[in-house]
């Protein structure tokens, strides 16, 4: 409870402030500062803080950068530590944080509005929650950063690159006979609004698929959930938990084995649907009606899909 705590009371700061400065944001969700500071060359795409970052929130920037580096744009990233083999196995820099004079604008999210407080370099501050976002999250991303930097119109990929060659071991190994559905009850985000019910729902819903289709179930977490997790799951097969790194997570939703994920509306979802897999998702709410339906619309998935249903489904 300290992580969500903490997230909760710092999202409810931000949340404030950004009240105070509704009326200097542009096309909805941007806040420019120091918007005429000169020429751009390198920019920075910032987002360190995993209570404001979550590993899912790393995948809907890449696009972005990928855009920017096509139109010629010096590149930098400053992920939290454990996403930082994701962009350098891509080619991006990682950011050295005693250089910010060096970077001619830095890309971050609104939740990272105190970080900057004094600094003279172009900033644009991305809500990246806000229900008035018309677009997949990755295409409006890319639209508008594009319209306010006034870069020509190129063909690019809204769909987070992914990468799962890693050369070190993954921790697991599956039967290529076998098909599986990976299984994860946990979540850091939004834990306020997960509770008794919600865990006995996905578990049950696990439970009843894995007898409709006969595939085993690989149970998925970190170290630290399950050593706060007391609970009893004789349906599962596999236990990962703790037993595998991020980079072990994006080979696993990689394996043409694994067909089915069942989780809440987390990293494992995303990583699915970047590979065009199915996923069954407790959905936990919002408070507001309007923050449910962007959510749906238009992060589950973050890019346009032809058929969002083939994606996901929701648990009831």
């Amino acid at each position: 409870m300290k992580i969500s705590f903490v997230y909760n009371f710092k999202k409810i700061v931000n949340k404030i402030e950004m009240f105070l400065i509704r009326k200097k944001m542009i096309l909805n969700n941007l806040l420019f500062v120091n918007s005429t500071c000169g020429e751009i060359n390198t920019i920075l795409l910032y987002f360190p803080d995993y209570e404001m970052m979550h590993f899912g929130d790393h995948l809907f920037f890449e696009p972005l950068a990928r855009y920017l580096k096509l139109n010629n744009f010096e590149v930098l990233v400053s992920p939290i530590p454990a996403m930082e083999f994701y962009f350098e196995e891509l080619g991006y820099p990682i950011f050295d944080n005693h250089t910010f004079e060096n970077v001619d604008l830095i890309v971050t999210k609104v939740e990272f509005l105190n970080c900057f407080k004094g600094l003279k370099n172009q900033i644009l501050f991305v809500d990246t929650a806000s229900s008035k976002i018309g677009l997949p999250l990755c295409h409006d991303l890319i639209e508008k950063i594009a319209h306010i930097l006034g870069l020509r119109k190129i063909n690019y990929d809204p769909i987070p690159s992914y990468f799962d060659n890693y050369k070190e071991d993954a921790g697991f190994s599956l039967d290529k006979e076998k098909r599986y559905i990976i299984f994860n009850n946990y979540i850091d985000s939004g834990q306020v609004r997960s509770g008794t019910a919600h865990q006995n729902l996905i578990i049950s819903f696990v439970t009843e698929l894995k007898k409709k289709t006969g595939f085993d179930v690989i149970h998925t977490g970190s170290a630290k959930d399950k050593n706060n997790d007391t609970g009893k799951y004789n349906f599962v097969d596999i236990d990962l938990r703790g037993n595998t790194t991020i980079k072990g997570l994006f080979r696993l939703c990689a394996n043409k084995s694994v067909v089915y994920n069942v989780s809440f509306d987390g990293f494992q979802m995303h990583l699915f649907f970047i590979k065009n897999k199915k996923s069954f998702i407790l959905f936990r709410g919002r408070f507001l009606k309007k923050n449910e339906k962007y959510i749906k619309n238009f992060v589950n998935p973050p890019f346009y899909h032809p058929n969002p249903t083939s994606l996901i489904e929701y648990i009831e």
